[in-house]
């Protein structure tokens, strides 16, 4: 963006690389994503899970092959039981929540980078990530890989949000070491709590 950029010119430039990146990584995360059958075991475990509670109409008590299954917290499972509600039960349904929350994770990627540094930083920060292959990996399978990736960014990006000044804002506004607006914090610490639900207590340490 030049520095004679107005509102109007930054507002269609971010709304392009949106667009740019939600296309990208769309491409990427959704192509087939329902092709190919349940692989490795913990994508039917996960998926058999959620078609479990689905059938029961039970959002409490996780159960694969009519046994307790307390490996994984619950958010996966209620994620999953949500796409199943709209695709029915199949791979592209239990798969849909990865793939959804990696574009997201994408998305944030891009934000933080143009908070940072620049909108240029930010558009190709959030291009690398939605073209490397491990990311690819969890975001196209029905594992809390992809939720505990999302809800670690969001709060990072809250973080961000709360501790530092946009890119074009003046430097003056740099001061803080925490942040200090309690909307913030308070966002910051439920994101946190959701990678927790995610995949357990990892989703606090990162």
């Amino acid at each position: 963006i030049s520095p004679r950029s107005g509102p109007g010119e930054d507002a269609d430039s971010m709304f392009r690389q949106i667009f740019l990146i939600v296309l990208i990584s769309g491409i990427i995360l959704f192509s087939n994503l329902g092709a190919p059958r349940l692989w490795d075991r913990d994508e039917p475990r996960n998926a058999g899970c959620a078609a479990e509670m689905t059938s029961r109409g039970d959002w409490v008590v996780p159960t694969f092959n009519a046994e307790l299954r307390t490996h994984k917290p619950i958010l996966l499972y209620w994620l999953i039981m949500a796409a199943y509600a709209l695709f029915g039960v199949n791979e592209f349904g239990a798969r849909f929540p990865s793939a959804l929350l990696a574009v997201g994770s994408c998305l944030l990627t891009w934000s933080i980078g143009r908070r940072l540094f620049d909108d240029r930083v930010g558009l190709w920060a959030g291009i690398i990530l939605a073209s490397s292959l491990m990311f690819d990996v969890a975001g196209r399978a029905a594992t809390p890989d992809s939720a505990l990736i999302f809800f670690s960014a969001l709060s990072i990006y809250l973080f961000v949000c709360g501790t530092t000044a946009a890119a074009q804002a003046p430097v003056a506004s740099e001061k803080s070491w925490f942040p200090h607006s309690r909307f913030l914090v308070v966002s910051m610490y439920a994101a946190m709590g959701f990678a927790v639900l995610a995949k357990g207590p990892i989703g606090m340490v990162l």
